[in-house]
């Protein structure tokens, strides 16, 4: 038995220091952001990060939780001009809303950026990754379609944020972004990001490059999301559910003879229906290729 178990195992120890050695130095925090809906927003800097859009990240910080660490998608992803990246994360639950209260304790949940010798009283926190995902893997198609429910919408927006500084230099030349949450203002978590991308598409000539639908699934009546800045997105604002079937053949059609990534982080249900769409046969010669995030 041991002859057979000391390699893996060696393997696995040699990981784990080679994690604890590259996750030891805490990471400088600059910023802390209070979103709608009880969405938290943490930006560092950490010497020598590297991620692609679609990884995530694990987190620990100690006066939360000696044992705890928590997986987080990273929502920006450093890059050449830059070395800031963040997560959003839901405060759901005893160890995220210990850490919103540490986080805010020193902050102005109005402020972005603080100053130096507040950014000190944060608590340590320490990053261990990145870590691979299926999204990576977005950009490596020529058409994709995004589908997000509610805070499943973190992966796609380091995707986001990544062709905001350049699209060009990726395969990727069409993308459809299917965005369903059940509260207008969650909506406002990216809805500057979209914007920001929306904007600069149409002054390169490319509106057609990315393909805009929210769906607001529970409502009273017509709502929108407030802000004039918004009127791009207002207009792509949809009530109730999306009609996955018919969304399945336009997109489909539009596409003929060409391979789709079809990503999804969602709820199960959201899950089960798009695999089951994307291994149905079509009259177009279309082929959907299906990847899921693990959401909870």
């Amino acid at each position: 038995t041991w002859f057979w178990i000391s390699g893996p195992l060696c393997l696995y120890c040699v990981e784990r220091l080679y994690r604890y050695i590259r996750s030891n130095k805490p990471v400088t925090i600059t910023s802390v952001i209070s979103h709608p809906s009880n969405v938290l927003e943490v930006r560092m800097i950490k010497d020598d990060f590297k991620a692609r859009p679609g990884q995530y990240v694990i987190l620990h910080c100690p006066r939360v939780s000696a044992l705890e660490s928590h997986p987080f998608t990273l929502t920006m992803c450093p890059t050449d001009t830059k070395a800031t990246f963040g997560v959003h994360l839901k405060v759901v639950g005893d160890w995220t809303e210990r850490f919103r209260d540490l986080l805010l304790l020193h902050s102005n949940q109005d402020t972005e950026i603080l100053p130096i010798f507040q950014q000190r009283r944060y608590p340590k926190l320490y990053v261990d990754g990145p870590f691979g995902s299926p999204f990576e893997e977005s950009l490596n198609y020529e058409v994709s379609l995004c589908v997000a429910g509610g805070i499943g919408v973190t992966p796609f927006a380091s995707v986001l944020n990544t062709l905001l500084d350049g699209w060009k230099c990726y395969k990727l030349r069409r993308l459809y972004f299917i965005w369903v949450c059940r509260d207008i203002e969650s909506f406002r978590w990216f809805a500057d990001l979209l914007c920001t991308l929306h904007s600069k598409l149409w002054q390169e000539n490319r509106p057609d490059y990315i393909n805009i639908q929210l769906y607001l699934s529970q409502t009273d009546g017509i709502q929108k999301i407030i802000g004039e800045k918004y009127q791009a997105l207002n207009s792509r604002l949809l009530i109730g559910r999306p009609r996955w079937k018919l969304l399945f053949d336009e997109i489909a059609k539009c596409n003929r003879r060409k391979t789709i990534g079809v990503f999804c982080c969602g709820p199960n249900k959201i899950s089960k229906i798009l695999h089951k769409l994307s291994n149905s046969s079509n009259s177009y010669g279309t082929r959907f290729e299906y990847n899921k995030e693990s959401f909870s």
